[in-house]
């Protein structure tokens, strides 16, 4: 398969992951919750840009193609950990301190795959798998655990006369 077909073919199959969230209906989401809504699709987001690095790594692709991949899923995991960050410190998570050593670690894992891209060294299909696990790992856990946070969090600052959250 020449090389732009692969290209094209990997970011259509990111896209097109990515604009099914944006179409789904209102009924079809996880929860009528508008936080974990964006957070679900941000999510999404960051599991379609590994998974999608990780078609790269394997498939061969040319090297400008994987790093521009990297490039996206490093920058958007930025920003969304900022996010969760600034929203985790609003409503006092009592878990923030582990939750940001996550994120570090992460970023640290990102970043030390983007130092060996930038070195020439082609990212390996296990190493591109690895991120895609301790993203997946993160999201189902910890970021699981602060959403029902934040939801409880939520309702009891609308609902001021309701009893505080323990």
């Amino acid at each position: 398969m020449p090389l732009n077909h692969c290209r094209v073919s990997l970011w259509h199959g990111f896209y097109d992951s990515v604009e099914s969230i944006r179409h789904r209906s209102p009924g079809d989401r996880m929860s009528s919750d508008p936080y974990s809504n964006n957070t679900d699709a941000e999510h999404h987001v960051q599991l379609s840009l590994a998974q999608t690095l990780c078609e790269a790594a394997s498939t061969g692709v040319d090297t400008a193609l994987a790093r521009e991949i990297l490039d996206q899923l490093v920058a958007y995991s930025d920003v969304h950990f900022l996010s969760e960050q600034l929203l985790m410190r609003l409503c006092s998570y009592p878990d923030y301190d582990d939750h940001l050593s996550d994120h570090d670690r992460l970023m640290l894992k990102l970043e030390a795959a983007r130092q060996r891209d930038g070195e020439e060294q082609t990212l390996t299909p296990p190493a591109a798998e690895a991120i895609l696990a301790l993203l997946a790992q993160h999201i189902s856990t910890r970021d699981r655990r602060f959403v029902d946070f934040f939801r409880d969090w939520s309702r009891h600052a609308a609902k001021p006369e309701s009893p505080p959250i323990t």
